[in-house]
């Protein structure tokens, strides 16, 4: 498999690989390496989709945007607040009048006669107005929405594509798609490295990181791109150093700083990732644990110390006035310490308003994790969702290689992290969304549940343990990577371009 590094693998490692089927190849097959393919089909349709998606239409994009920017001129924690209390920034006047501008026209999508040509031909006819002239114009106070609780962790390159437009003095729609261009490199390179790391996942790992959901994901500015990137980092460290029969070089990633750091960021990225930190138990047998627990806390406490801490410094803030606004329901519904209360007197609460959310909801949520784009409201092809779907658990047919006990203790741990996680998220929405008179949890989208399918992979993988002919593989692979950039823009024309 393709690997970053260009030395000669150990031989117990090539042996290892052989055994499982992963041959040195011909020159003509090097092209289709599952990591030299994922960078390949990434920038490729990454940028296609990036470009070809309006300004704004991203899930949640004004939100990630905002705060990516906050983040540039050193607001970690927000402070500046409306009359109201509503957490905001102040963003140079152009820059608020064109983001108002797209922030307004997203919500005509639908309406008949209604595309985003038309949009682009009226901005660029107001723009040059509304923009001349040099008389200073006082900084506009914008709402965040519901980003503002955020870390940084998941921001990283968006920051960095921030910082170089404010110093460059880009203009909106110069500042969004650089970030876009940015964040999307930034989390191919990401994936690959997973890749080249868990050589054995490739063909899953590429297939993961170019579904519709994650290829949009990486392709606008969200917090998605990056917190799949770093739990695919994650999992494959942990993989690795699982046995050193699973990955081509047992020595590369192995370093207990690097693991800590990916470790760290993963978790930091949205407060569910607190379950990846199981994920280190996968490199150690538990008889082992008590002797090697130093390790284990050094790699996850980090993590698992900085969430809690962060949470109590933003206030636990979610933007949930946007729900209790206008709601008629006591403000003490949207508050999380009042529900913790309220799950101490009645310790089913939680459990049974999760059953009936999961019994309502469970079979809208697979298109979801497949790909329902933009805010929600951009559905693929009908056919895409059967075809792509087969396709995944197809990719995840792969021999691990480690004995059969390190196989169940993969595969043990890796449900167990699914589990804990779909109850983090679910839990996280009750707290923060979700009124108690309701009698369900809210706002819980299947695009949330991406980051769990390397997991699934390695579960699947490890219970099965084989592999079809690597011909095979590739052509999965490519096929859904194909069949995914072709639904996407397909879906985006119709609704956003009037195709």
């Amino acid at each position: 498999m393709f690997l970053f590094h260009q030395g000669p693998p150990r031989a117990a490692a090539l042996e290892g690989s052989l055994e499982a089927g992963y041959a040195p190849v011909h020159s003509s097959w090097q092209i289709i390496r599952p990591a030299r393919l994922f960078v390949l089909f990434s920038f490729l349709f990454g940028t296609l989709v990036a470009v070809f998606v309006p300004p704004l239409r991203g899930a949640d994009e004004p939100a990630h945007l905002l705060r990516a920017y906050g983040l540039s001129r050193g607001e970690i924690i927000v402070s500046e607040i409306d009359e109201r209390g509503r957490k905001g920034i102040l963003l140079p006047a152009g820059l608020a009048a064109d983001f108002d501008y797209f922030q307004k026209t997203r919500y005509k999508i639908g309406t008949p006669g209604f595309s985003y040509r038309g949009v682009l031909q009226d901005f660029e006819r107001r723009h040059p107005a509304e923009h001349a002239g040099d008389a200073p114009r006082e900084p506009v106070f914008v709402l965040y929405e519901g980003s503002e609780g955020y870390t940084p962790a998941a921001y990283v390159p968006y920051v960095a594509a921030a910082a170089i437009a404010r110093l460059a003095g880009l203009d909106f729609l110069g500042t969004l798609y650089l970030m876009r261009f940015v964040g999307l490199a930034v989390t191919t390179v990401l994936i690959a490295y997973a890749i080249s790391l868990a050589p054995r996942l490739g063909w899953a790992f590429l297939f993961i990181g170019m579904l519709p959901s994650s290829l949009y994901g990486r392709a606008v500015i969200s917090a998605d791109g990056p917190t799949l990137g770093f739990t695919m980092l994650v999992l494959a460290l942990s993989l690795a150093g699982a046995s050193r029969a699973f990955t081509v070089d047992p020595e590369k990633g192995s370093g207990l700083w690097e693991r800590m750091a990916w470790m760290t960021l993963c978790i930091l990225s949205k407060p569910p990732q607190i379950v990846f930190a199981l994920l280190e138990t996968v490199r150690t047998p538990l008889r082992e644990l008590p002797r090697r627990w130093r390790t284990l806390a050094l790699v996850v406490l980090p993590g698992l110390i900085l969430t809690p801490l962060w949470v109590i410094a933003v206030g636990g803030d979610a933007g949930t006035w946007r729900i209790s606004d206008g709601s008629n329901l006591p403000g003490e519904q949207f508050d999380p310490l009042w529900k913790l209360g309220q799950m101490a007197s009645d310790p089913l609460l939680f459990p049974r308003m999760l059953a009936a959310t999961l019994a309502r909801d469970c079979v809208a949520l697979w298109p979801q994790v497949i790909g329902v784009l933009g805010w929600g409201d951009t559905r693929l092809p009908s056919l895409a969702y059967p075809l792509l779907g087969a396709g995944l658990v197809a990719s995840f047919m792969t021999r691990l290689g480690p004995d059969r006990t390190t196989r169940m203790r993969i595969a043990a741990i890796g449900v167990l992290t699914m589990l804990a996680y779909v109850v983090c998220v679910y839990l996280v929405f009750f707290l923060a969304w979700s009124p108690i008179a309701d009698g369900f949890i809210s706002g819980v989208q299947g695009r949330y549940f991406v980051v769990l399918l390397p997991v699934a992979a390695a579960v699947v993988a490890a219970l099965i343990d084989w592999m079809p002919p690597r011909a095979v593989m590739a052509g999965i692979a490519i096929a859904g990577s194909i069949v995914s950039a072709a639904a996407t823009f397909q879906a985006v024309g119709r609704l956003d371009w009037g195709w």
